[in-house]
This record gives structure tokens, sequence and C-alpha cells, in this order.
């Protein structure tokens, strides 16, 4: 197996990657958990990590939602509007870059991301003990969600790519997006 050659979104099923066509950012909907690789072909990292990440899919049967989002460079030099709308949407500032999303009742309920170039064994426990890490998420301390100039992300809208916009221009402006999660919500902070 190997990875896709081309920008875009692609889902790995029965042994190849299949690219998904949209309009915006991929938004999971369908409930389990995910595993979403973000690469860009001119990082050095990435392709360091691709190794590991296909190995792991090799051997890994339990999670069955493997996803790479891929651009040439990031959001700003991406051809395919779905990735680099991805990109933005999941704040994915740095690759190659891992995300797990835990999706419920048709709702993202937990996201978390690893940066860098990941060994096998760190990829292994970071993507199977996903719910594990959920169900003792630490409070958030010495921040009031209310305080902060914020955007809030309401799932139950489905306006990912109005989202996607206040993002991209809050990035242009060279402005700082954070998430901060408490049990009850996440917002996206923005510095």
């Amino acid at each position: 197996m190997s990875l896709p050659n081309e920008e875009g979104i692609y889902l790995y099923r029965k042994g190849r990657w299949n690219r998904i066509f949209l309009e915006g950012p991929y938004v999971l909907e369908v409930d389990g958990i995910y595993l979403l690789y973000f690469r860009n072909f001119k990082c050095p990292g990435c392709k360091a990590f691709d190794n590991i990440w296909l190995k792991f899919i090799n051997e890994c049967s339990s999670i069955s939602n493997y996803l790479i989002v891929q651009c040439n460079n990031f959001s700003f030099e991406c051809k395919d509007v779905a990735a680099s709308d991805s990109f933005i949407f999941y704040l994915v500032l740095e690759t190659p870059q891992v995300i797990v999303v835990v999706v419920e009742n048709s709702i993202p309920i937990y996201i978390e991301r690893e940066v860098g170039v990941l060994t096998l064994n760190s990829l292994r426990n970071f993507a199977l003990n996903v719910k594990k890490r959920m169900n003792v998420m630490p409070e958030e301390k010495g921040r009031s969600l209310e305080e902060e100039e914020s955007i809030y992300i309401d799932f139950t809208n489905k306006n990912w790519k109005e989202i996607t916009e206040k993002l991209k221009k809050i990035l242009f402006e060279g402005r700082i997006p954070k998430e901060i999660c408490t049990e009850s919500r996440c917002k996206v902070i923005i510095e």
C-alpha cells in the first residue's frame, strides 16, 4: 500500500485510498473513532512519518476510519478546496499531524492531536487509548470561556463553510486560535 499522490481528502477502505470530493471542510458525522493524518508534500517530517502511518494501518484493525488530508503546502498552497478548508477547520498549522476524533450521535464530541514525527508505539498508544483519555479530560484552570474573544463552534448547526471562513480571516490577520475544552463544550479562543 502507498499513499495517494494528489492533493485532497482520502478515506482508507478495503486496502485502498478513496478520494472524497466536497466543497468545504470534511466534518465527521458518522459515529465512530477516526484517525486523520494531515500532511504536506513539501514537509520532510511527513515523509519521515509516512512509513510509520502505513505500518500502523496495516497492523491495527480496531480503528476502521483512517483519513489523509493532504495539500502541497498547508491551506495557502492547495488546489483542493476541501483539503484546504479541512486544514483550517481542524486548526492544522504544523505537520505531520495526526488527529483522533470521536463521533457520537452524529456529533464530534472529542478531538485530540499529536504533532511531529511519532514512533509506531506512540502512534499506537495515541490512537488506541483515546477513550481512556477522553473519560478523564482535565479541567481548564485559570481561564473562563466567557471572558475571551471566541468563536463557538456549534456542531448542531452544521455551518462548516461559514466557520472555516471565520477561521481563515483570523489566521490571515496573524491572530492565534487555540482550542479550549471543558466537560461541557469546546471553544476556539483567539489570542
